[in-house]
């Protein structure tokens, strides 16, 4: 039993090559009231790299036996696959119907066929890639590919910034900024958000202090203790670990009280 493929030509070249070029989009849209954004998003040219090469391989499987001494072969073929199919796709997408109904033909293991073909067309795979990486078509998809990466990784780290969905409102799909005054105003909404979050502790551990300070706090703190979530046990951990830097006796020249108190609301958060 053994595998045979055999080079053929195609009548006509395949249509459809890769897109020549990423092309910059733009949607304008808003809420009532709002001053309209624009995003920019991206999509492919209409123009496709011509196809030229007409080389087609035909998948065969043939089996030679003996029936009342006789020699008989029987042959079986498992697809015609075109040169750019070799290059796109992989049995497993383009013949994997064919390869299971003739392995149960033959009662063989779809294993054993796809091993049998692939130890053929493997010298052949590797022939047709090598050429195809020579070609323009190869060199723009992988700049596309190239641009793709790179704009998702930018997106991902802006809107980590400044929340989701806000890239596209100042930058294009090439890292171009379109948008500085918008850039600007999520830089000064997110200032202000800083701004307000500290704050907002600040003056929560100022009421906690004084708290403490009247002894109306101390039962509280301990009765709550066991309470706490781990994403809330978290957060506690970040507030020491900055107030400790601020109330350290090195840096605000006091007596070690605060830091003191510090510690010991860290004890009773359970930290």
């Amino acid at each position: 039993m053994f595998c045979v493929i055999q080079k053929m030509q195609k009548k006509k070249p395949d249509a459809y090559g890769a897109r020549k070029e990423i092309i910059v989009t733009e949607t304008k849209f808003g809420f009532a009231g709002e001053e309209p954004k624009t995003s920019y998003d991206y999509t492919y040219s209409n123009e496709r790299f011509e196809r030229p090469v007409l080389d087609a391989y035909k998948i065969s499987i043939h089996h030679s036996y003996r029936e009342n001494g006789k020699v008989k072969k029987k042959q079986w073929v498992i697809r015609t696959v075109s040169y750019y199919d070799l290059i796109e796709y992989s049995l497993y997408d383009c013949a994997d119907s064919s390869i299971r109904k003739v392995a149960k033909e033959m009662d063989k293991g779809e294993d054993f066929l796809y091993d049998l073909i692939y130890e053929k067309l493997n010298p052949v795979i590797e022939k047709i890639e090598a050429e195809f990486q020579q070609t323009e078509e190869y060199r723009a998809k992988k700049e596309q590919e190239a641009i793709l990466r790179e704009h998702r990784e930018a997106e991902a780290a802006f809107e980590k910034e400044y929340g989701q969905c806000e890239y596209r409102y100042c930058y294009d799909v090439f890292g171009t900024l379109r948008n500085p005054t918008y850039l600007e105003e999520l830089k000064v909404k997110k200032k202000a958000q800083e701004e307000y979050a500290k704050r907002s502790y600040e003056e929560s551990f100022k009421r906690t202090y004084n708290q403490y300070s009247n002894g109306s706090g101390s039962s509280y703190y301990i009765a709550s203790q066991s309470n706490y979530t781990e994403d809330e046990k978290k957060l506690l951990h970040e507030i020491y670990r900055v107030a400790s830097k601020k109330f350290h006796p090195d840096v605000c020249s006091d007596d070690g009280s605060k830091m003191k108190f510090l510690t010991k609301l860290k004890e009773q958060w359970g930290l």
